[in-house]
């Protein structure tokens, strides 16, 4: 699964569950057979707030999903 396929499933899977910042930054990180992809917080400097809007966890060989984690 390459990082541009494992970010588009990623926003399927949150489209109208989480809201992300379609403008904002995005990590994809690969561990252990999976590949989570996060969505950064946009926050303002000094704004208290999450880290990210949602995490999601896909399984790296299928690409189905393992987990969201939304803040």
């Amino acid at each position: 699964m390459l990082d541009e396929e494992a970010v588009a499933t990623a926003r399927a899977l949150v489209d109208g569950v989480l809201e992300v910042d379609p403008d904002g930054e995005v990590t994809v990180e690969r561990a252990d057979g999976v590949v989570v992809v996060t969505f950064v917080h946009a926050g303002q400097p000094g704004e208290r707030g999450p880290d990210f809007d949602a995490k999601v966890t896909l399984d790296e060989a299928t690409g189905e999903l393992v987990e969201i984690l939304g803040s």
